[in-house]
């Protein structure tokens, strides 16, 4: 364990370098200033470091996986950018977020400028660049949907946790499904070993994102580096709101309505005395089991990187 750990913080810290030396312009300041906010905290890096490992299995070129590594991650920060905006999130990893820095007009640039500059460093790979930009933005557009069913499943009460988990997939696995699939692409490997992968991704994502709606009421600000409590205020139907209805609707529904956007302890009881958060972890363990499954298809067991830095994202603590 101690061996990847080691590895990991070498992948962190590589691509934090490559990402503080990348040339951004000055011009105009206000595209280029927020932007630059934007890429100031260094986040865990979960997406470059998946990357990398994934690509260490199909002896990738270092710096085509670079190449992909900062494209995939600052995919991310525009999404998160514009996320922001659309759940009025204040806070982002422990910083106020672009919009609250600068202002809306200014991060909804920002995120655009982010996204074109992705493609133009995933442009100048050129192994399989053809597969490559299409499976990448074909990515773009699930995450798209995602985040349209996210935004349009808000207030819907009749929501299952069926559909949740196809938005999830779309939202957060797709992009953890091009960080491992992507550099099988630039490696020429089979169509079906991609899709493992991609699939693989999905499923991870699934776990991540519900440990994450989880942190989000159970965990320190300080810690996950966002507010708590937004998923309530925004009435958002995280897996841990509609199992919770499915509990017990009336309670439910009387304690988020009663919420001051600060003190959870009330909702935090309910969801302990009610077994809802337990559920809810449950849930999350399968699909991490799912991803597991699709990496021991592909010859990836519990000696590789890959599959060891896939469990320290399941264990992660809040």
């Amino acid at each position: 364990m101690s061996e990847l750990i080691n590895l990991i913080d070498f992948i962190r810290k590589e691509f934090n370098k490559s990402l503080n030396t990348f040339s951004i312009p000055k011009d105009p300041k206000y595209l280029y200033d927020p932007i630059k906010y934007s890429l100031k905290s260094k986040g865990k890096r979960f997406r470059p470091i998946i990357v990398h490992l994934s690509g260490r299995n199909f002896k990738c070129d270092p710096d085509d996986l670079m190449k992909v590594s900062l494209g995939l991650e600052l995919l991310h920060n525009f999404t998160l950018v514009h996320d922001d905006i659309m759940d009025s999130d204040d806070t982002r990893r422990n910083m106020p977020t672009v919009h609250k820095k600068y202002d809306i007009p200014s991060a909804i640039l920002a995120g655009d400028g982010i996204f074109t500059i992705s493609q133009l460093i995933l442009g100048t790979i050129q192994n399989n660049s053809n597969h490559l930009l299409q499976k990448y933005n074909e990515m773009v557009l699930e995450i798209c949907e995602g985040q349209a069913l996210d935004k349009q499943f808000e207030g819907e009460d009749k929501l299952n946790l069926d559909d949740y988990i196809e938005m999830v997939k779309k939202k957060t696995g797709a992009l953890l499904g091009a960080c491992l699939s992507l550099p099988a692409i630039i490696s020429n490997e089979n169509s079906e070993k991609v899709n493992e992968l991609y699939d693989a991704g999905k499923s991870l994502g699934v776990g991540f994102q519900i440990h994450d709606d989880i942190f989000e009421i159970f965990g320190e600000e300080s810690v996950i580096g966002k507010s708590l409590g937004s998923d309530i205020s925004s009435n958002k139907n995280t897996a841990i709101a509609i199992v919770a209805k499915e509990r017990n609707k009336v309670d439910w529904s009387n304690l988020t309505n009663q919420f001051d956007g600060k003190d959870l302890y009330k909702i935090r009881k309910f969801l302990e005395e009610n077994n809802v958060k337990t559920k809810v972890e449950k849930i999350a363990d399968s699909y991490f089991l799912s991803a597991f499954k699709s990496l021991k298809n592909l010859e990836i067991d519990e000696k590789n990187e890959l599959y060891g830095f896939f469990k320290m994202i399941q264990e992660r603590s809040y």
